[in-house]
């Protein structure tokens, strides 16, 4: 969001991010044909084929990371344990992901039906699943090859799991996370 400003004060050209991220694609993973990008507040979908088309969540952070850090609390654990804990879920359970007080209530709801946190931390990852293809996708069609960037998609393998299951794709043949992918 600074990065007008930035360039200007350093006598640098001004490139926007999704302009950036289409160049570093075509450098880095030419045969990719959508990026998926969750960062802090914002997240966005990319399509390369037939042109550039993105889409960026609005003024919510629904199904970002910030919605992630949120969760975790309600869920009274660091944001890094779950991971770990989505890997042994056994179930998932529906979660509102469009607002993080509905979330809560989900969360809150499922806590006091002695869900066990593993079971809710998957279901969290599933719910960012959700938020991301019908906030994003908007009918379009996710295809392989997808690069996964953004801090929640570089660090949380449990999440690119979600993401991948949801889109009917396989992590390891149709997803792409590049070195460095949280700062693409």
């Amino acid at each position: 969001s600074a990065g007008l400003g930035l360039a200007q004060s350093a006598g640098l050209a001004f490139v926007q991010e999704v302009f950036a991220t289409g160049e570093a694609v075509k450098l880095l993973a030419p045969d990719t044909s959508a990026v998926i990008e969750l960062g802090g507040e914002d997240a966005k979908i990319i399509f390369f084929e037939g042109g550039t088309d993105e889409r960026m969540n609005g003024s919510c952070a629904g199904g970002t990371g910030a919605f992630i850090d949120q969760m975790a609390l309600c869920l009274g654990v660091e944001v890094t344990d779950l991971d770990g804990l989505a890997k042994n879920a056994q179930h998932i359970y529906p979660i509102a992901s469009r607002c993080g007080v509905f979330s809560k209530t989900d969360i809150q709801n499922l806590i006091a039906r002695n869900v066990s946190k593993e079971d809710i931390a998957a279901s969290i990852f599933r719910a960012v699943a959700v938020q991301t293809a019908s906030a994003l996708s908007h009918g379009c069609e996710v295809r392989p090859k997808v690069l996964f960037c953004g801090g929640p998609l570089t660090f949380i393998g449990s999440l690119r799991k979600a993401v991948a299951d949801y889109f009917h794709l396989d992590l390891e043949k149709d997803c792409v996370v590049l070195d460095n992918a949280n700062i693409i």
